[in-house]
């Protein structure tokens, strides 16, 4: 397909990055831009402003199947893709970044409609709806939805005291509607089976139902020697920051921001229950008086990756238990969590992901990735020619697992386990490895061994 991106900024690159593989890419840069990221790029580049309509026809717009913009200023976004959608490009994506402009994704939504704009993104929005996922789970590493929120998937690491530690799984046991995904121990990754004797410090993936879940985290994996204290201390108070803080108020938790901008935290201070105090995060002397290293959680989302990691690494000398970070540059989130920060989240990285699976339209496109592209989740259809046949006698691929099962378009959910059997039309979600994938698609999508007896 043919991708116009009218952009300049770190987000354009990751967009044009994400989608120049598959796609044919054209970025429209305002005119005059020099040294810019996008040179090592497989794109065409072009100048102009991305809402002028003489800039837009000569990119031939009217032949584009995408046009995103993704430029610094709100206004010129929704004006472009006004444009665009007028001038006769396909589909088109308005990225909104400003807490002035973006009231929430709802309004924002209608507006755009109006505009004939088929969607918009809010980068911050969606970024504190992630963390707010996490956060509320404790010690949550990962935590995603599907099937309507049916199906729950959680990552967590395994800490002292954990009843999944104390034996084998066969031993041990699971709770129903449960199922253990994988395991990530140091670099290795693999599934569990009755003969895994989880250690301390193992990464654990879970996918079951709300109930089933629940079970997992409060008797298999909660740390009983540690209390859950609903409190948190964010840096940051921005359009993320202040909408996670609204979040965990409405959930009863207790909550304080540090904002550096005074104006900004007066703002902020009248419209929230939050204690608010104007400092700078990154001064150790006010995170000591704020006696910080009481709180359980952190969460660092300024707009600034470098200030992010200053004050996570601070929160950790302290003895934070629980850090949950923002780095919006690529190679930062690995590097934030090379060097011990527990959960690390990027309003850019998100934003691509969805844009490229909205754009790409595709069944194969993942439902989710973990850890940076390391772990995918897949949704299978069975074909009609599928048998009738039992997990168990069901060899899958390694690395490569059923989550949950559903059957009849989606209406019956089922957590599977080795006796449940899978049949023709099903949709299943697996979870596999990155390189594991294509098999596992493969194998399902051809599988004719014979059902059992």
């Amino acid at each position: 397909m043919r991708v116009l991106i009218g952009g300049e900024d770190n987000l354009a690159v990751r967009l044009a990055e994400a989608l120049m593989a598959e796609h044919e890419v054209t970025v429209l840069l305002p005119e005059g831009t020099q040294g810019n990221p996008f040179d090592r790029l497989d794109v065409e580049l072009r100048f102009g402003s991305c809402s002028s309509s003489t800039a837009l026809q000569a990119c031939e717009i009217e032949k584009a199947d995408n046009f995103i913009a993704c430029s610094k200023v709100d206004e010129r976004n929704l004006v472009a893709c006004a444009a665009a959608k007028r001038l006769g490009a396909r589909d088109v994506t308005c990225f909104l970044r400003r807490h002035d402009v973006q009231s929430s994704e709802k309004e924002a939504t209608k507006l755009a409609h109006s505009l004939g704009i088929d969607r918009v993104i809010l980068p911050a929005g969606r970024l504190a709806e992630e963390i707010l996922r996490i956060v509320m789970v404790p010690g949550a590493l990962d935590v995603e939805a599907f099937a309507g929120g049916r199906v729950r998937l959680v990552k967590k690491e395994i800490t002292a005291g954990a009843h999944l530690a104390t034996a084998p799984l066969r031993e041990i046991g699971v709770p129903k509607d449960v199922v253990l995904v994988m395991c990530r121990r140091g670099e290795q990754m693999f599934i569990p089976n009755g003969e895994t004797h989880f250690q301390i410090g193992d990464q654990v993936t879970a996918m079951g139902n709300r109930k089933g879940i629940h079970r997992l985290l409060t008797r298999y994996l909660r740390d009983r020697r540690r209390a859950d204290p609903r409190r948190a201390t964010i840096v940051g108070g921005g359009v993320v920051g202040t909408t996670v803080a609204r979040g965990l108020e409405d959930a009863g938790w207790s909550v304080k921001i540090i904002e550096h901008n005074e104006e900004r935290a007066e703002e902020i201070a009248q419209d929230l229950k939050s204690l608010v105090i104007c400092g700078d995060g990154t001064d150790l002397e006010l995170l000591e008086a704020e006696h910080i290293g009481d709180e359980p959680v952190l969460i660092a989302v300024t707009s600034r990756d470098e200030v992010n990691l200053l004050v996570s690494l601070l929160a950790k000398q302290e003895g934070v238990p629980r850090i949950i970070t923002r780095a919006d540059r690529a190679t930062n989130e690995i590097l934030f969590e090379k060097v011990g920060i527990d959960v690390v989240r990027s309003a850019l990285g998100t934003a691509v992901q969805w844009v490229q699976r909205a754009v790409t339209r595709s069944s194969r496109e993942p439902l989710a990735e973990l850890d940076h592209g390391d772990l995918k989740v897949l949704r299978l259809e069975l074909p009609e020619d599928f048998p009738t046949i039992s997990l168990r006698s069901l060899s899958a691929p390694v690395n490569a697992i059923v989550g949950a099962i559903m059957r009849h378009h989606g209406t019956k959910v089922i957590i599977p386990q080795g006796s449940d059997e899978v049949r023709a039309r099903d949709s299943l979600l697996v979870l596999c490895t990155a390189d594991a994938e294509d098999h596992a698609r493969d194998f399902f999508a051809s599988y004719s061994g014979s059902a059992e007896d």
